[in-house]
């Protein structure tokens, strides 16, 4: 895992580069969403930047929630203006889960690197 670097987190940036970061955040969400029930590995390539970057600035889960949120409500708004039903947007909770999971990996991972000492072991009994 790359070493992040503290000042590009969220938390750090001056006002201007945190809207910046949240407006890239919410466009590639748009982006992961479209790809998430289509192809599978640009799908997958949509989720990995996506997780990357909210990785890298330090971003809070609930700041991503409020993202997914701001999009749905969004996506919801137009397609009541299109006279098309939202109820399928339900599903799209999933992509959410997905991102949360992958975060929470990545962050399990990065821990696991930096903790000093011997890795454990497993026991013969557990093999």
């Amino acid at each position: 895992m790359d070493e992040r670097d503290r000042r590009n987190f969220l938390r750090n940036l001056p006002e201007s580069g945190r809207e910046e970061l949240l407006q890239r955040l919410k466009q590639r969400y748009r982006l992961l969403l479209r790809r998430y029930f289509g192809r599978a590995d640009a799908a997958e390539e949509a989720l990995a930047d996506y997780v990357s970057t909210a990785f890298s600035a330090d971003v809070p889960a609930q700041r991503l929630v409020k993202i997914h949120i701001q999009v749905m409500d969004q996506l919801a708004n137009q397609l009541k203006m299109e006279g098309h039903s939202t109820t399928f947007l339900k599903d799209y909770r999933v992509a959410l889960i997905d991102v949360m999971a992958r975060l929470m990996e990545t962050y399990r991972k990065a821990m696991a690197v930096d903790q000093p000492g011997p890795r454990p072991t497993r026991s013969p009994e557990t093999s």
